[in-house]
């Protein structure tokens, strides 16, 4: 007989704090397993060398998972139709519904609450710890985040000297940006572009139309709202620079040879700090990071988090436990990120005072960074597949209006219908 939802969640809160869980704090030999994406595995495999160096009866074992979501997702279902879910497993922001859907994740509030390693809800940026509150559980919290981002505009000094272009300055305006980058991509004639942009992403397109007083999505009401007017405004705004020179073009930026920031060829890029190593790696030009310039007297800045969080199927949800707060301690695995200029941390104390904030530059400009996770808004959490919905209806939309010809007024109200079809089938 299938077990009710109200059983199965007594269940999962009994093994959070039952007797088969083991801890790492004694000597008990102790082995851990744990999934991450391909992009995140070299780092974790040095972090899980730190662990077991300071916990000798610890072994963690890192498994490779695909870096795409929905393969991600769906690697993650066959394991746990299988019984062979590991302890500890990867979380994303825009799919923390879907692995609580999918039964996958479970609810560490218990734990939070006890303050271990001084690590507490409370230790946690609210907007980036929020992500991981499951909608149908909103007392819940299925993960935390480790890696907090937030998007600032990243420059290339020597093409805007090149070109003749005054560098950004704090109370640049979003239409300062554009005309810049129309600029230098006229200029250049093809041999650099002041914006190579593919379809915008959410922490652009949420608080820009945001900024136009429009939504993404109504929790209340379970309908989104990308088709609205005020929208469809915030549309137009942003992909009229891909059709009037101010961008490179559409087929240019999605193309697998488009031009990119590192390769010194891009004038700006609103884009996320995990960029950074990249960047210190390939560009040899003069380069800094700014804040998100103003439109409507606001930064429209978003940010997104990926994060670790315990699975329903573990055994052993003490000792998980014990390495995800370790993961926060000044020795643990969040300094380590930090320290590889990857991501910033989702952590107010890490924010004030963290090591990110000492590291050489460039980027030099480090309160571009601070001010935009503090102010960052998060993206619209949809139920359980219209997630995917959503981001299909958009990119399908940006390609009719930018390859097609077709309106943004019949491009995103169609989105706009696919995705309410979706909802209304959750």
């Amino acid at each position: 007989m299938a077990m009710s939802a109200t059983t199965l969640l007594a269940v999962a809160l009994a093994g959070c704090s039952g007797a088969p869980a083991t801890s790492t704090s004694g000597t008990q030999k102790v082995t851990l397993s744990l999934a991450v994406r391909a992009h995140f595995v070299d780092q974790m495999n040095t972090i899980v060398a730190q662990y077991e160096k300071k916990f000798p009866n610890v072994t963690v074992t890192v498994q490779t998972l695909p870096d795409d979501n929905t393969q991600y997702l769906q690697r993650l279902v066959t394991e746990r139709i299988g019984g062979t879910m590991p302890d500890i497993v990867e979380t994303i922001d825009s799919l923390a519904n879907q692995l609580s859907d999918n039964k996958i994740t479970t609810d560490i509030a218990p734990y939070l609450d006890k303050n271990e390693n001084g690590i507490s809800a409370k230790s946690f940026l609210p907007q980036f710890l929020d992500a991981y509150k499951p909608i149908a559980e909103p007392k819940q919290v299925q993960g935390v985040p480790v890696g907090a981002d937030a998007y600032v505009l990243y420059y290339n000094k020597d093409l805007f000297a090149q070109y003749g272009v005054s560098l950004p300055t704090a109370d640049w305006t979003w239409d300062d940006m554009n005309a810049a980058s129309k600029k230098i991509t006229q200029a250049a004639k093809g041999a650099a572009f002041g914006m190579v942009q593919t379809d915008p992403q959410q922490p652009e397109f949420n608080p820009v139309i945001k900024a136009y007083g429009g939504f993404v999505y109504d929790k209340e009401k379970q309908i989104t709202g990308i088709g609205e007017p005020a929208a469809i405004q915030a549309w137009e705004f942003m992909l009229k620079p891909y059709q009037d020179g101010t961008y490179a073009s559409y087929q240019i930026g999605s193309s697998p040879s488009a031009p990119t920031f590192a390769s010194g060829k891009v004038a700006m890029l609103i884009g996320a700090r995990k960029m950074v190593p990249t960047f210190r790696k390939q560009l040899t030009a003069n380069w800094d990071a700014t804040s998100i310039p103003l439109l409507k007297g606001t930064r429209p800045i978003g940010g997104g988090s990926y994060g670790l969080a315990m699975t329903q199927a573990s055994k052993q949800k003490d000792a998980a436990w014990d390495f995800l707060s370790w993961f926060f301690t000044k020795d643990g695995g969040e300094t380590t990120m930090e320290n590889s200029y990857q991501v910033l941390p989702p952590t107010q104390s890490g924010i004030d005072s963290g090591s990110w904030k000492t590291l050489p530059g460039p980027p030099t400009n480090v309160s571009a960074f601070s001010d935009a996770i503090s102010n960052a808004l998060m993206a619209a959490q949809l139920p359980k597949t219209a997630q995917g919905v959503l981001t299909t209806a958009l990119i399908t939309a940006d390609q009719k209006v930018l390859l097609q010809g077709v309106s943004v007024k019949d491009a995103f109200t169609e989105a706009q219908n696919t995705v309410n079809a979706a909802l209304k089938t959750q």
